[in-house]
């Protein structure tokens, strides 16, 4: 015996297919379809308008979704892009800040090496050196005092538009 005669001749298995067919034939037609529908005490007209209005209804959250999206990345860019510009600006200024220091001390340097060039005694050497050792040490503070005020400030600039966006984002709701 073989397995198609086996399985038409197996009643109840052959009782699940022919429900099978059934349910196949009653999708596939549109007018079974919609009898059995109306025998199962569902309205395929109000069936369809709930249909639209959940899809509206999902269309219009997401829509929504999106632009509080699009809106809180466009204000994460402009906070991005501020905060590299005062980064790159406040680094150039420092890095001019440095560069003047660096000339001043150079400058203080040779217009020292030209006085020593000058001295007459062992003493005035002595007096020469003191003066330029202190006003090598009131330089590097000062500078050091200028550089750790320019930091200050651009850390602040830095920071500056971060602090301005998570002000605006604990104002408004989150989505």
């Amino acid at each position: 015996m073989s397995d198609t005669e086996n399985f038409n001749s197996n009643e109840p298995g052959r009782q699940a297919y022919d429900q099978a067919q059934k349910a196949f034939d009653t999708m596939t037609d549109p007018k079974a379809y919609r009898d059995a529908q109306a025998a199962m005490g569902l309205d395929p007209a109000k069936m369809t308008e709930a249909f639209r209005t959940m899809t509206e209804r999902s269309m219009e959250q997401s829509k929504d979704a999106y632009a509080r999206m699009k809106t809180a990345a466009d204000q994460a860019t402009k906070t991005l892009e501020s905060t590299m510009e005062h980064a790159h600006n406040g680094s150039l200024s420092l890095s001019k800040r440095a560069i003047e220091g660096l000339r001043a001390q150079a400058e203080l340097n040779f217009a020292h090496l030209e006085k020593l060039a000058s001295a007459r005694s062992l003493s005035e050497i002595i007096e020469m050196q003191t003066s330029f050792v202190r006003r090598q040490v009131e330089l590097a503070t000062d500078q050091a005092k200028e550089m750790q005020q320019m930091s200050q400030s651009v850390a602040r600039d830095v920071s500056q538009p971060a602090r301005e966006a998570a002000e605006q984002a604990s104002g408004k709701d989150a989505f």
